[in-house]
């Protein structure tokens, strides 16, 4: 997995970003923690990793 941006990973997933970032705002202090930046910024390559196994987003490799 790889960095990438959230726009990027809705793009994956087929949705607007406004809808990516509402899916993952219940889980937002855990990700925080597992170093998703607060504000604008790459998503570091664990915090995809959760993302897409817990919503079944298929990345191309």
């Amino acid at each position: 997995m790889k960095a990438m941006t959230r726009k990027q990973l809705a793009a994956y997933a087929g949705v607007d970003p406004r809808t990516l970032r509402n899916w993952i705002k219940p889980h937002r202090q855990m990700l925080i923690k597992m170093g998703m930046p607060k504000g604008k910024g790459a998503l570091p390559p664990n915090v995809v990793e959760w993302i897409t196994r817990q919503y079944c987003i298929h990345i191309d490799k």
